[in-house]
C-alpha cells in the first residue's frame, strides 16, 4: 500500500474534529473508540508489509521451484501452489490498488475508483445517511432529551461562563461584519422596503391598538398628565405673560392676575382628579379622541394618503436617510461598546435569560417536553422524506476535501482490511493451485 502523507483541507479538519467531539458525548467507550482510530494507520501499514512480504515469499518460492522442478519431482507441488498464490496476490493487489489509485501509474480503464467518483460517492453516502438514518421513525425511536441535557450543562457555571464568554467573543466579529460597506447598503434597502412595504396609517393604529389591549394607554395617559401639570407648573410667569399682552389696555392688572389665578387653579385640580380618578370626564374625552383617532387611521382614505405622502417624502428624504444610519451607527457602536466593559449590561442580560431559562427547563418536565417537540419538529422539516439538507451537505463536504487526503484517510481506516483480503486472495490462490494439481495428478 502506497504511504501518501495526510494533507488536511480545512473542512476535513472541523469535520473530523466535529465528528470526535459527537462521538465522544454519544459514546461512553469514546476513548477506545479515538485509540482504534488513532491506530489504524499503524496497523495498516504493517498488515500492508505482510501482504507484500507474502506476495514476494510467493514469487521467490515459484522461481526455486521452477529452476528445481526436473531435479526434484515434489517440487511440482510448490510451483503449483506458489504460482496459484502469486496469481491471487497480483489480482488482489491490483483489485485493492485500483479502488483509491493506478496500478503502476498505468491509464487502466476502471481503475483509481475513488478520485475518479469523489462527488458521486459523497452524493451517495449522503443519501445513504438521509435516508437510512435521519428518518422520522430513527428519530421518534430515538428520543434524547435536548432540553434537558442543555439545562443540565448550563447549571454547571463553568459551563455557563464559557457560552457568554463565546458570545463575548463573537459579537465584536458580528459587528465588524454589519460595518462592512455592503452589509450597510443591504440594511438600508431593507429598511427602505419595509418602510414602502408598510401601511403607515394601518401599522399606526394596530400599535395604538395593541396598548390599549393590555391596559398600556392608561399608564401612558398618566404620564401625559403628569407632563402636562409639570409643564404648566413651570411655565406659570409665562403664561401669565402671555395673558397680560392679550388683555385690553383698561383692564387692570389685578383682574389679569385674578383671572390667570383661577384658571391655573381649576387646570391644576382638573388635571390632578384626572390623574386620581380613571373615570374623569378630561380623561374620557382624551381617551375617546384617541379611540376616534384610530377609527380614522383605519378607515380614512385622507389619513391614508397623508400617510402614504410622508412615507414617500421619508423615503426621498436624504436627511432621513442620513439620521437612519446614524442611529444604526449608534447602535452598533454602542453595543460594541458595552461588551468591551467588564461589566457589560448586554452580557449581564445574557447571563441572566440563560440562568432563567435553565432554570425553568430543570424545574418544568412539561417545559422540557415542549422545547424538545419543537427540536424534533424542526429536524423533521430539515431530514424529512421531501428534504436533501443533509445528504447535501454531506456531498458538498465530500466533494470539497482534497483528493489526496480523502485517499489517505480511507486507506488509514480500512486500508488494513483490504490489505487481509490479499493476504487471503494469496492463501486461497495457493490452496485452489494445490486442488487443481490434485486433480490433474489423479486424471493421470
Amino acid at each position: 500500500m502506497t504511504q501518501v502523507a495526510p494533507q488536511h483541507s480545512p473542512q476535513h479538519d472541523s469535520g473530523e474534529t466535529l465528528g470526535r467531539v459527537r462521538v465522544a458525548q454519544a459514546n461512553p467507550h469514546n476513548d477506545d473508540l479515538q485509540q482504534e482510530v488513532a491506530a489504524a494507520p499503524a496497523r495498516a501499514n504493517r498488515v500492508w508489509w505482510m501482504a507484500t512480504g507474502l506476495l514476494m515469499l510467493m514469487a521467490v518460492l515459484f522461481a526455486v521451484s521452477t529452476t528445481m522442478l526436473w531435479s526434484f519431482s515434489w517440487m511440482g507441488i510448490v510451483r503449483a501452489f506458489s504460482e496459484a498464490a502469486l496469481v491471487g496476490a497480483l489480482a488482489d493487489w491490483f483489485a485493492v490498488t485500483a479502488l483509491f489509485r493506478r496500478p503502476l501509474g498505468l491509464p487502466i480503464p476502471h481503475t483509481g475508483i475513488v478520485p475518479r467518483n469523489k462527488t458521486r460517492i459523497g452524493r451517495s453516502l449522503g443519501l445513504f445517511v438521509q435516508r437510512n438514518f435521519l428518518t422520522e421513525k430513527v428519530l421518534d425511536e430515538h428520543v434524547v432529551n435536548i432540553s434537558g441535557t442543555f439545562a443540565r450543562l448550563l447549571q454547571n457555571p463553568a459551563s455557563r461562563q464559557r457560552v457568554i464568554a463565546r458570545v463575548r467573543a463573537l459579537v465584536p466579529q458580528v459587528l465588524e461584519v454589519l460595518r462592512d460597506a455592503e452589509i450597510k447598503k443591504f440594511l438600508n434597502g431593507q429598511i427602505e422596503d419595509m418602510i414602502r412595504d408598510t401601511d403607515l396609517a394601518r401599522a399606526t393604529a394596530r400599535v395604538l391598538r395593541a396598548l390599549t389591549a393590555n391596559q398600556m394607554h392608561e399608564t401612558l395617559l398618566d404620564e401625559f398628565l403628569g407632563q402636562l401639570q409639570r409643564f404648566f407648573r413651570s411655565n406659570q410667569l409665562w403664561f401669565r405673560q402671555q395673558l397680560r399682552e392679550a388683555s385690553p389696555w383698561f383692564v387692570p392688572e389685578m383682574v389679569d392676575r385674578k383671572i390667570f389665578d383661577a384658571i391655573m387653579r381649576k387646570t391644576e385640580q382638573t388635571l390632578n382628579d384626572a390623574l386620581s380618578n380613571r373615570d374623569h370626564e378630561f380623561r374620557k374625552r382624551l381617551l375617546d379622541s384617541a379611540y376616534g383617532f384610530m377609527i380614522k387611521l383605519e378607515t380614512s382614505p385622507e389619513l391614508r394618503q397623508r400617510a402614504e405622502s410622508l412615507k414617500t417624502l421619508l423615503l426621498q428624504s436624504g436627511t432621513f436617510r442620513e439620521y437612519v444610519e446614524s442611529i444604526r451607527d449608534s447602535v452598533l457602536a454602542a453595543v460594541d461598546a458595552d461588551v468591551q466593559k467588564r461589566e457589560s449590561v448586554l452580557v449581564g442580560a445574557l447571563e441572566r435569560v440563560l440562568q432563567n431559562l435553565v432554570d425553568s427547563l430543570a424545574a418544568s418536565p412539561k417545559l422540557q417536553h415542549k422545547v424538545n417537540r419543537f427540536i424534533r419538529n424542526m429536524l423533521s422539516t430539515l431530514v424529512g422524506p421531501e428534504s436533501t439538507y443533509v445528504a447535501d451537505l454531506i456531498a458538498k463536504t465530500i466533494d470539497g476535501w482534497d483528493t489526496k487526503t480523502l485517499v489517505s484517510k480511507l486507506e488509514e481506516q480500512v486500508g488494513a482490511d483490504l490489505q487481509y483480503i490479499r493476504i487471503n486472495g494469496t492463501l486461497v490462490g495457493g490452496l485452489v493451485g494445490l486442488a487443481l494439481y490434485g486433480i490433474g495428478f489423479w486424471l493421470k
